[in-house]
């Protein structure tokens, strides 16, 4: 029997660490262990799991509490049955624990795995969706299609419909996915087999040592000695008698110091029985009591041979027939014809009790008691308010403090009432005297229709009815009562009579009774309250005894975790990815993972959390470098990057750069790890997994970001990892399902606002900020070559690093619109002459059309036409899956619009007099014509119609066409980006990164659009090239542009259109 994984032991009574023991094992290895933490069968409740671990290729992804709620028998019974797993059952073991909404909720259903290998299937291989789609296109065979036809198909998106259709869950051990097959239960829910029980107390060695081992909570066999009273009745009238006479002479000798204190004590424990049976156990000297067969039938111990029974008083009612005289519906008697009344035979129950026994735990022997749940305040702050809160709810009147003159703890105003508890003792003090005070606003309070006051009793009983519930009450809850001192009690019951005696102790017992009933409801309501608040919230800091505070927070992998010192500075953190664990169980693996073993003392939410996050907040930019603080708010900085954890040996941790270079080494390091894992033989990580924290300024406010890339994943630089993860979760109806099922529409409508405005507005920001970034860079490079350039290229170099030093502080504020960048032409007196040569051809051209160089310019340099329409159709790609096919009003519904980036133009033609939409709708809808090569012309497509030199857009909806202007709208924010883009390409020397006349006529013979003003700066790059030698011939006359452009059209008339492949796919 080889160990499978190991489990900590530890004694609850003991501060030291436990001991660990290997899983499976034996009955004696499990003694050995107990005894060396000091656990025997005089002490079994002070035993606790406290920790878990295996070894890494061991590692069953059991989630942490469930280890810690189960016990020895149940772990040691998981681990035998684990034993027989193979590796790949074990890894698909492991994926189905992580899985979202795991279904092996329990250890009894974890037990039953084996039996389920088959209710799954895992591909231990596969960890993303590109993965996914070649494991389906590619290896298992349910793909049949041509091979060339799978080289089109992105196997990431098509991997994300297959693991969204059928409901699969990417994990760090692969790919899982039902099978279809039932689930087997064989174990859930039964007995550990008895071969698999090893939980055993080994025997008591040594006496306790009150001085440094604290008595546990539940009652042991170390009690005062049992002297059970002996009755020498002859039947049970005597016996009866005999008690009754013990009971008198208890009472009258009860009222010594000791005694008393000792009565109280029991009662507390056995608040709920009569006055005559507690006192009877008190005078015997019980402690935990039940009768015969309860001991033998529900604990499971026996009474020890010739232990004598402690004597109390059970109910023993019996019934008599009775004549009675018969009574109408209004109680009236019946009377017969002689006007007597009538009698009938009843049968009456008589009241009566009689003597029983009942043997103290210390009289018994077998199993091991179960933990006695006593509600002892620990004397934390948590407990403290819990505690105080509960006895406001428990009082009869409200309760205030205040300074009170004259030394006293508390009162109760009669007249008011009210009870006033003085400011600033201390919690045990504050809560002795509310107890206190409540027993007397409970018994003593002025009765309103009784004006002398009769039944009131005088004050000193009043004082020894109120100190003794407060007694009784501290005693229940586990409170320190060695100050109590009830050596007044002598004289006050001296002189009374055994009525009035008695009275006062069942008014005394009821009492606490009733307190003690009222606050065990108001506490478990209240910690029920607490444990579904913290279940429900996002957020959570869990303070501990040592001083330290954990920072919990959901996230889109699970949790972010931050540990915090006493001076609220953060000492350590990381994310858990485990979303389907609770809040609170969150927090506690946090914690182990950690290595915190301090017990939780308060945990912190609403207004308390905010104040600890402010304190926090306040402590870390207090020890934040100034620098660094200096760079969140600086208005011109370029976003930095700081790595907060890499499992890289590339990355240290808190290592910071620019975003621009934190961009290009995350897709490296992508690239590097994605390549080496796919190697044969590799056996290192699949993932090198890197949190990251992106400090940038946004509309003018410093403001971070952070997540997670896993290096080797295929997702490419950090800025498209971040586009990626959003865009998967705005479309994952898993990740829909979770938000929705835990935290409500709310949270869901947030989730998605949260991550449009990362796709829309916060994306952007990053890429212009990299395409600024490249432009300084590539200046700044030519610039530091210096001889290799000519003045005109080194003032346009040097205004490009000014314009990118404009720039940054504009986008940081929020203004996308950018102005034009620098342009070669500027710089250079001689392109600024053959600019003006185009621009006075053009003129001169458009002149001729009857038009303005600005409409010209409109027309594509072209004389007016007649009128045409283009057809535009969704791009075929995953971002626009949610536009497809969908009604103009729905898609409004969602918040979306119609944007011309997501299409692509199909067809253009002219356009006939009185052609109308429907016409066009009927053709491409049902004619087909030959040249159209577009899918019927259907909902979400746009026709775009050019009358009179201007455009309109008409959406197709469900009924006719819906105009769009948004269509032909450009998106300022994209405009900006493909500006700052653009300009990226403008600093090599060369305007605009222009084609060359050679690229230019391969365009055009291939049948691509060319530019007027591309083909003049190809003209003019052509003649400052160093020419070649050629002979003396005449020079030919330099063509006009007009003229190049011309002869270029001729060329591209002559080309037919190429025909696309279509890339559309069954499955």
């Amino acid at each position: 029997m080889s160990e499978l994984f190991s489990i900590q032991l530890q004694n609850r009574q003991q501060s030291r660490d436990g001991i660990w023991l290997d899983l499976p094992t034996t009955t004696e290895q499990v003694q050995a262990a107990l005894r060396q933490i000091g656990i025997s069968s005089d002490n079994p409740q002070g035993l606790f799991i406290s920790g878990y671990f295996a070894e890494e290729e061991k590692r069953f992804a059991i989630p942490y509490n469930m280890v810690l709620a189960s016990n020895v028998d149940e772990l040691n019974f998981l681990a035998s049955r684990l034993e027989t797993l193979s590796t790949g059952e074990r890894a698909e073991l492991n994926a189905a624990l992580q899985a979202p909404q795991s279904e092996l909720f329990s250890i009894g259903r974890i037990t039953d795995f084996p039996e389920n290998v088959d209710y799954y299937v895992h591909l231990p291989d596969v960890h993303g969706p590109a993965r996914l789609g070649d494991y389906y296109l590619n290896r298992s065979g349910m793909v049949n299609m041509p091979d060339e036809w799978k080289g089109g198909i992105d196997t990431a998106q098509f991997g994300r419909y297959v693991a969204q259709q059928e409901q699969g869950a990417f994990t760090q051990y692969g790919y899982l996915v039902k099978s279809g097959d039932e689930w087997q239960k064989v174990y859930e829910g039964q007995p550990v087999p008895e071969e698999y029980r090893v939980l055993s107390f080994p025997a008591s060695e040594i006496l306790r040592d009150a001085a440094n081992i604290p008595p546990p909570v539940q009652y042991t066999t170390e009690q005062q000695k049992v002297i059970p009273i002996i009755l020498n009745g002859k039947d049970s009238t005597e016996r009866m008698k005999e008690i009754t006479d013990r009971l008198e002479t208890g009472i009258q000798e009860l009222f010594d110091s000791d005694r008393y204190k000792a009565y109280l004590t029991t009662m507390a424990k056995f608040h709920n029985y009569s006055f005559n049976n507690t006192l009877l156990i008190a005078m015997q000297g019980g402690q935990l009591v039940a009768g015969f067969n309860k001991w033998k039938d529900t604990f499971h111990r026996t009474v020890k041979k010739g232990e004598k029974g402690i004597k109390i008083l059970a109910p023993a009612p019996y019934k008599v027939k009775q004549k009675m005289e018969k009574l109408d519906e209004q109680g009236k008697p019946i009377l017969d014809k002689d006007g007597k009344p009538l009698t009938e035979e009843k049968t009456v129950q008589i009241p009566a009790f009689k003597v029983v026994s009942v043997f103290d735990v210390s009289q018994t022997e077998g199993e091991p008691l179960p933990t006695i749940a006593v509600n002892e305040l620990s004397g934390s702050v948590q407990d403290y308010q819990d505690f105080f809160k509960a006895l406001e709810q428990a009082s009869p009147v409200p309760i205030g403090f205040e300074d009170i003159e004259g030394g006293a703890h508390g009162y109760f105003h009669l007249l008011d009432n009210r009870i006033a508890i003085q400011e600033g003792m201390s919690q045990l003090q504050t809560i002795k005297t509310a107890i206190h005070e409540i027993a007397h606003a409970k018994l003593h309070a002025i009765d309103p229709n009784d004006p002398e006051q009769t039944n009131r009793p005088d004050s000193r009983t009043r004082e020894v009815q109120a100190e003794s519930v407060a007694y009784a009450v501290c005693q229940y809850y586990g409170l320190d009562t060695s100050e109590y001192s009830f050596g007044y009690v002598a004289g006050w019951s001296s002189g009374r009579e055994l009525a009035e005696l008695k009275a006062s102790l069942e008014i005394i017992r009821s009492a606490a009774h009733e307190l003690i009933s009222a606050l065990d409801e108001h506490l478990a309501e209240l910690r029920q309250q607490r444990e579904a608040d913290l279940s429900a919230a996002q957020e959570a800091a869990f303070a501990l005894d040592n001083g330290n505070t954990l920072f919990i927070q959901t996230c889109d992998f699970g949790y972010d975790y931050t540990l915090y010192g006493p001076d609220h500075t953060a000492l350590d953190g990381g994310q858990l990815d485990a979303p389907g664990l609770t809040l609170p169980d969150a927090g506690q693996e946090a914690l182990n993972l950690l290595g915190q073993t301090a017990a939780v003392a308060e945990v912190l939410l609403g207004d308390k959390l905010a104040a600890f996050q402010e304190a926090a907040e306040k402590a870390n930019e207090l020890s934040a470098p100034e620098a660094e603080k200096a760079a969140a708010t600086d208005l011109s900085a370029e976003p930095t990057v700081t790595i907060l954890w890499s499992e890289s040996d590339k990355l240290q941790d808190g290592e910071t750069m620019p975003l621009s270079v934190a961009n290009r080494v995350f897709e490296e390091l992508d690239a590097a790890q994605h390549t080496e894992r796919e190697k044969d033989g590799y056996t290192g990580g699949w993932y090198d997994k890197t949190a990251f924290r992106i400090d940038f300024t946004m509309n003018g406010q410093p403001d971070n970001y952070e997540g997670r890339q896993d290096f080797g994943d295929g997702e490419g630089s950090l800025v498209q990892h971040i586009q990626n993860y959003h865009e998967y979760y705005t479309k994952d109806e898993n990740w829909k399902n979770f938000v929705l099922h835990n935290k409500g529409p709310e949270a869901w409508e947030q989730d998605k606002a949260e991550r449009e405005m990362v796709l829309t507005e916060f994306i952007p920001y990053l890429k212009q900020h990299c395409n600024l970034s490249a432009m300084e860079q590539t200046a700044t490079a030519a610039l530091r070559e210096g001889q290799n350039i000519s003045p005109e290229q080194t003032a346009y170099y040097n205004a490009v690093v000014a314009y990118v030093q404009d720039c940054r502080p504009m986008l940081n504020q929020g203004r996308y619109d950018l102005p034009e960048p620098p342009k070669l032409v500027d710089f250079d007196q001689s392109l600024q002459d053959y600019e003006a040569q185009v621009q006075a051809e053009i003129a001169q051209e458009a002149a001729a059309v009857g038009m303005t160089v600005e409409e010209y310019a409109a027309a594509g340099f072209e004389a007016p036409q007649q009128d045409s329409f283009s057809i535009y159709q969704l791009r075929n790609e995953d971002s626009t899956r949610d536009y497809r096919f969908e009604p103009y009003d729905r898609l409004q519904a969602a918040g979306r619009t119609v944007d011309k980036a997501n299409y692509t133009e199909v067809y253009a033609a002219p356009l006939a007099a009185g052609t109308t939409l429907e016409d066009i709708y009927r053709t491409f809808n049902v004619d087909h014509p030959a040249d159209f090569k577009g899918h019927s012309l259907s909902v979400s497509d746009v026709v775009v119609l050019h009358q009179n030199g201007q455009d309109t857009a008409h959406y197709c909806d469900s009924v006719g066409f819906q105009q769009v202007p948004e269509f032909l709208r450009e998106n300022p924010l994209r405009t900006a980006e493909l500006s700052t883009e653009q300009n990226e390409n403008m600093i090599d020397g060369v305007l605009n990164n222009a084609p060359s006349l050679g690229e230019l006529e391969a365009k055009a013979k291939a049948g691509e659009q060319i530019s007027l003003t591309d083909l003049a700066a190809a003209v003019k790059a052509e003649e400052k090239a160093p020419k070649a030698k050629k002979s003396r011939t005449a020079k030919p006359k330099k063509p006009s542009i007009r003229a190049q452009l011309d002869a270029a059209k001729k060329e591209q008339s002559k080309q037919t259109p190429p025909r696309e492949k279509t890339k559309e796919l069954e499955v």
